[in-house]
This record gives structure tokens, sequence and C-alpha cells, in this order.
């Protein structure tokens, strides 16, 4: 008994021109009675676009090539996205571990329940719309949706470039969820230099950088001595931190290097000659054991505390470690009116396509930008130098 051969055809689709309009025509075999094969075609007068068109097709060689043994790309469901072609796209792309782990916990949680083994080409811009309201009946917060929606939409290009989808079912304009941004609070001069002063000794040097530098907390807890340059006046940002091991900074244009001014310059030596961690290759800010210090504990045992001490509001997702680089670039940009030298000290990638790539950074802007953050609070660092060193102490 001969065995039928395996095959996978695609099929064709083509205008034609009719009397009274034009149409789509589909072509494609299928197999006959006798074991040969036969040539199909097919006007279709009621497809407006070639997409409704690939769709009847789709419908045509599914059964065709499901019979036939061949594979057709109409069967693939998510579960045959999320076990290679995702996982080897991720990989490829060397996505940062911070933003892996966001988006595993996204799948996980959320689109592959949803999904799971449902054929990618039979889901379609309604069946997104469901999934996108399902989100929001579930509570979640419009921020946490939009990051939800951008990991789907970009799971369906990597299924339609492997071949697994048609096309992509999704519509920014219908399915991507609005996100309306709450105005950032940003701490005055007089703001921050209360909570400093209200702040538990152990934990006043990390703020104090924050202050002066307006870095990332991942990238000020990354900070080794060998980054701190006192000859050149110069901390370069050359990794950030996550789950306490250093990683690749946010963007290419987060690794920099920042001015240290003269009150940032006397507050580092001074912090490094309290230190138990002295070496090159020990962090600035760390624990009891030289091991980085936790974020969290700098936010709940260090501003937190002192915000309610000094009277400051505290703003829910805002009032954390963060809120020092909205203070640090505000203060630039009020005091010089220069958003690319404030762009440069935070480390962004994008201003505008003309201040990216017309207007530069120079050494005399980091200077200045270091010396305009330490002249707001240089009143008042010395006095916390001496009021934080004598109570020496490595931070938890």
């Amino acid at each position: 008994m001969t065995r039928k051969k395996k095959s996978y055809q695609k099929g064709s689709i083509r205008l034609v021109k009719t009397k009274n309009r034009t149409v789509f025509q589909i072509r494609y075999r299928e197999r006959k009675p006798d074991g040969g094969w036969k040539q199909v075609t097919e006007t279709l007068r009621d497809c407006q676009n070639k997409k409704a068109a690939q769709k009847v097709l789709d419908e045509r060689l599914r059964k065709i090539n499901g019979s036939n043994g061949g594979m057709t790309h109409s069967l693939k469901t998510m579960s045959d996205l999320l076990n290679t072609p995702w996982p080897n796209y991720l990989a490829n792309q060397a996505v940062r571990e911070s933003t892996l782990a966001s988006w595993d916990s996204i799948v996980k949680n959320w689109i592959r329940p949803y999904f799971g083994n449902r054929v990618l080409d039979e889901i379609d811009s309604a069946d997104v719309g469901s999934f996108i309201n399902f989100l929001q009946s579930e509570g979640l917060g419009a921020k946490y949706r939009l990051n939800i929606y951008q990991v789907l939409r970009l799971m369906f290009e990597v299924a339609q470039f492997n071949g697994y989808m048609t096309s992509n079912p999704i519509n920014p304009k219908i399915h991507r969820p609005k996100v309306v941004r709450a105005k950032k609070i940003v701490w005055n001069i007089e703001q921050v230099k209360a909570l400093l002063s209200a702040v538990n000794p152990k934990y006043r040097i990390p703020l104090i950088v924050f202050a002066l530098s307006g870095v990332r907390v991942g990238e000020l807890l990354a900070i080794k001595w060998k980054n701190v340059d006192f000859l050149r006046k110069r901390i370069v940002i050359a990794n950030s931190l996550w789950r306490k091991n250093p990683v690749p900074t946010k963007t290419e244009a987060s690794e920099r290097e920042l001015g240290i001014s003269e009150p940032l310059s006397h507050i580092l030596l001074e912090h490094r000659k309290s230190s138990n961690f002295t070496d090159l290759e020990d962090f600035v800010f760390c624990r009891e054991d030289g091991s980085p210090m936790n974020p969290d504990t700098l936010r709940k045992q260090g501003i937190y505390p002192a915000l309610k001490a000094a009277g400051i509001t505290y703003v829910p997702r805002q009032s954390g470690c963060h809120a020092f680089r909205h203070y640090a670039g505000s203060v630039i940009h009020k005091l010089t009116g220069s958003l690319k030298m404030a762009q440069g000290q935070l480390g962004h990638s994008d201003l505008s396509t003309t201040g990216n790539i017309y207007v530069h950074t120079d050494e005399e802007q980091v200077d200045q930008s270091a010396e305009i953050l330490g002249n707001v609070l240089g009143d008042i660092c010395g006095r916390f130098v001496v009021e934080t060193v004598s109570e020496k102490g490595s931070v938890q």
C-alpha cells in the first residue's frame, strides 16, 4: 500500500476584474478520491479586503493540510508559541533580567491562562477586546493593563513572523488601554532639606547622594568605589542593581559619568572613612556583610519615616527613591533652563530628535550640573556629615 506523501500548501489570493467590480479569488489544491490533486478556484464576492479573503483561504487549507499530514500555522496555539518561538525571541533580543521577570509574570498570570490552547490564527479583534475588558474587570490598574497589552502585542508579532498567525489582531486605536498620567509630585529644595534633616542618620548619606546626583535607585546601589574618581571628580554609572546583582543599565544613555560637586566629594570621602568596606570592588552603600543595601529598607526605614517626621505628604508610588530624580531634574532645569543638561544628568534616552542628535552635553555641562545640585544643599551637607559619621554603622 502506497502511503500518502505529506505536503503543506499555502494557496494563493489574487484580484480579478469582473464587469461590475473587482473581487478576490483564492486558489488551492484538494485531493481527489483516486489520490491525485485537483486545482480549485473560488471567487469570493463578499470579501471586502485581502485580510477577509485570507481568512477564508485559511479555513479551506486547515482541513486539507490537516488531513494530508502537513502542519499549518492555523493550528498553532498560544501554548505552541510559548514553547519555542517566544523563548527564542527573548534570548535573541537579550531582554534585561528585570524586564524578563516582569514579562514572565504577565504571561504566567494573565496571557497563558486566558489564551492557553486557543488556535492563534482564530484569535480576532473581538477576542482581544474581550481580554482587555477582562483585565479591567479584574481591577487591574490602567498602567499594568497597558503593560500586558504591550507584551501581548509583541507576542502576536513574533507569532506572525514565525508563520503562526496570518495577521496581528491587535488594533492600537481600539485595544490600547488609555493611561491618564497623574501629575508627579516634585519636592522643592526646602522639603528635601527637611527630609534629609529628619531621616535616620544610617540612611542619610545615600539620600544625600540621591539629591546631589538624581541617579536611579538601582544605579546608586550598584556603585562601587572603583566607580568613584575623586581626582577627576566623576562617578561612573556603569551598572544597575537588580535582586542584589549588578546588571546593565536601563538604556545605553544610562551609562554615563556624573560630576562630583565639592559637597558630594566631601560626603563620599567621609563616608569611605567610616565604612568597613573600602576596596575598589566593594559597594559604596552596603550592609554589614558587604552586600549591597536593600532598596526596600532604604524606602521603608529611611524615606517614609522621614517624610512623616518632616510633615511632608506621602503619595503612594511617588514618594520613594525616584522622587529624588524628579527633584534633581527640576532643580537643574529651573536654574539653567536647559532640558538637555537635565537629560544628561538623569540618563534619559529621549528628549527630542533635535536635542538628541544636534545638542550635546560637554564636560563643562557635567561639572555645571553637579555644581548646581551641590550649591542648593551645600549649606547643610557639612552638618549632616558630622552628625552621620558620629553614628558609624553599616546599613541593613
